[in-house]
């Protein structure tokens, strides 16, 4: 191996200014038709850090820091045709269809920080206090994630409502009808040649069997797959732009200023009184929508399969979902412990062909579900927002803020919460779909873990497929956005396969994390890994975190064409990793891990690790090209390499490049430790 020793101690305020004049503005929310106006990079979370990262990566010879050790160390050729192998094999996505966040990373690879905070801009904003001119609304930031996802302005979506009266009964029944009709005029002129409920869950069940369709399975969902793709449209008349559109329409407050204990209970009516129990205030079957029905400050129970809406005062109440409900839903619940159930096939805020919202004020609510629930959407848009409380969240599959050819959408905005699904949860943008599960305060604790078998048939090991992951079902149709965000706390994540900040067949994952002392355990593929032309992402801003990744592929991991990265940007952390680990790629791709300051301590068992590439014959033939590998360490903190690497200085890792060099030859990477200190950003 080749040492580099580096050569002198320059200044990050240089750097640091570097990154944050070249900052694109597109970086912070820029339609003027919105109350939402332009704000200072610097009040925005990730930015800085993100831009920071962005700088020590740039690959150009005149860069800062990477760039110059490509050409020092005569690599700047092989870099090259790993990025036009990436090139080449992103550009094959199932009818040329893949979201903005992707197109981005194929142009600009070593910018994936950077176009991960863009991309989350809107929800970034959410950690922010009040500010006058800024709408930090969950409701607004999901349509405006699901625009920039989709590379869409937010021009024409509807204003803030304002304040929707609600003086009595009458009052409450006119908002639930006001926030869900108008979504269900956008949905209804949105989906051409609409797929059947029996051929949408048909392509669930498979995607829970096969992960990678069977070229038989492939042909046999074809003609779904190109009247879904269609469909994925954000052109006026299109679903995502009726998703955005409606999202939209829903941002707007309550002015409740009924005396709900001087009001008189009544029976529910005749056609709906077996699907409510306790008294209510009021019930009216609603044109276009269905039964809406004003609660009680008692404890009511209620059959979601046959109403279309509640406005509840009170009580501690219970939600059910016996069969499937198809079109626009909502549940605006305003205080007690409440329970939400669902059934098999659906649960709470689950949008089919439709939106489905729940907006739970206050308590400690218990929300569960098998399968398509708690902020889940297809062919529509399903939102959670928890106002408050110590909450619950229980599922199986698709679900928590997971978008399959849609969208789904799960905001906790306090509370110390426990989110425990199997599989296809927590975060994921499904085939062309928007995922997001956003939790703004308290320890959580999310897990995904245990119930479903390895795909690799590795005993005592579970399949994930969750935890900010954008995943794409391949031959078929392209991955979307997943994203898992935590502004605060000290967290745990426990995921199996496929956890944590990836990306599979086109996707695009997020997993974000601000602030507090936090756990990532998983297994093969974890903490910001990639696969099959997809780009993976996992950022830690602040604390002193502890990452364990197992079996292989990890922490900065990326395989065939594709592209990751970890970043940790301040904290004495501590990476366990196994073989492709802590900044590795095989098979035609770029993996990147950077820390930014901090006591670090890194463990690699096996081979493969700390910036160092790993096996290349899949498209060796094709394209010479093999893979790049990229560790930064750029603090000041003392460091612990397991791995054979030159601390405060740089490692060229794989033997010497040759000509005649086999694919399967560990060939090339950078391991970098820098004895600098990162100034001037937002969290120091």
């Amino acid at each position: 191996m080749n040492a580099f020793a580096w050569p002198s101690v320059c200044s990050f305020r240089f750097v640091y200014a570097c990154c944050l004049a070249s900052l694109p503005t597109i970086l912070f929310a820029q339609d003027s038709q919105l109350p939402n106006q332009p704000l200072p990079a610097k009040t925005l979370p990730f930015v800085q850090e993100c831009a920071v990262a962005t700088t020590l990566l740039d690959p150009s010879p005149n860069a800062t820091t990477l760039g110059p050790l490509i050409d020092t160390h005569q690599l700047r050729d092989p870099t090259n045709l790993v990025l036009a192998a990436i090139t080449k094999y992103c550009s094959r996505a199932p009818g040329a269809k893949i979201v903005d966040p992707m197109k981005l990373a194929i142009a600009q690879p070593f910018t994936i920080a950077n176009i991960s905070a863009k991309t989350a801009t809107p929800i970034l904003r959410l950690a922010l206090p009040p500010v006058d001119g800024i709408r930090n609304s969950p409701q607004r930031a999901a349509a405006e994630f699901v625009c920039g996802s989709f590379g869409a302005t937010t021009e024409g979506l509807p204003p803030f409502q304002g304040s929707i009266p609600v003086a009595d009964p009458q009052g409450a029944i006119f908002a639930m009808d006001f926030l869900l009709n108008e979504p269900r005029l956008k949905f209804e002129g949105a989906i051409q040649d609409r797929p059947s409920q029996a051929e949408c869950f048909e392509f669930l069940n498979m995607l829970m069997v096969e992960v990678s369709p069977s070229s038989t399975t492939a042909q046999r969902f074809q003609n779904f797959a190109i009247r879904a793709r269609r469909s994925m449209d954000m052109s006026e008349g299109g679903l995502m732009r009726a998703v955005a559109s409606s999202l939209a329409h829903i941002d707007a407050d309550f002015g409740v200023t009924a005396d709900w204990k001087s009001l008189e209970n009544e029976a529910a009516p005749a056609e709906i009184a077996s699907a409510v129990t306790g008294p209510i205030f009021s019930a009216e079957n609603v044109t276009g929508l269905g039964w809406v029905v004003v609660g009680s400050l008692a404890n009511n129970t209620y059959d979601m399969s046959r109403i279309a809406a509640v406005f509840e005062p009170g009580g501690d109440d219970q939600y059910r979902w016996s069969t499937l409900y198809k079109g626009n839903q909502g549940i605006i619940d305003l205080a007690g412990n409440d329970q939400y159930e669902g059934a098999e096939q659906q649960g709470p805020a689950a949008g089919f062909f439709g939106l489905s919202l729940i907006d739970d004020a206050s308590g400690d609510d218990t929300y569960s579900g098998a399968n398509f629930s708690c902020g889940a959407g297809m062919f529509g848009v399903g939102i959670l927002i928890d106002r408050s409380g110590n909450d619950r969240y229980r599922t199986k599959s698709w679900s928590m803020g997971a978008g399959i050819l849609g969208a789904g959408f799960l905001f906790d905005q306090s509370g110390s919460d426990t989110y425990e699904s199997v599989v296809y949860s927590q975060g994921l943008g499904g085939p062309l779909g928007i995922g997001a599960l956003v939790d703004t305060q308290g320890n959580d604790l999310y897990r995904v873990d245990g119930a479903f078998p390895s795909v690799y048939g590795t005993p005592a090991v579970s399949y994930a497929m969750s935890q900010g992951v954008g995943f794409g079902a391949r031959q078929l149709i392209a991955g979307g956005v997943g994203l898992l965000a935590d502004f605060s706390g000290d967290d745990r994540y426990e995921g199996g396969e496929f956890a944590q900040g990836g990306g599979y067949f086109y996707g695009f994952g997020m997993l974000l994390d601000h602030s507090g002392d936090d756990l990532y355990r998983g297994n093969r593929y974890a903490q910001g890994f990639s696969a099959h032309q997809a780009v993976g992402v996992l950022i830690d801003i602040a604390g002193e975190d502890t990452y364990w990744s197992m079996t292989a592929a990890g922490q900065g991991a990326a395989w065939d064409t594709s592209i990751s990265l970890l970043l940790d940007a301040t904290g004495n952390d501590t990476y366990r990793g196994d073989p492709l680990s802590q900044g590795s790629a095989a098979q035609q791709a770029l993996a990147m891990l950077c820390d930014l300051d901090g006591f670090d301590h890194y463990v690699g068992l096996g081979k493969f690790i700390q910036g160092e590439s790993g096996d290349n014959s899949y498209h060796f033939k094709e394209t010479k090209a093999r893979s790049f590998s990229v560790l930064i360490d750029a603090g000041n903190g003392e460091d612990f390499f397991s791995s054979k690497r030159t601390r405060g200085g740089v490692t060229v890792t794989g033997p010497k490049m040759t000509s005649d060099a086999p694919a399967s030859t560990p060939l090339f990477g950078l391991m970098i430790d820098l004895p600098l200190q990162v100034l001037e950003t937002s969290i120091r």
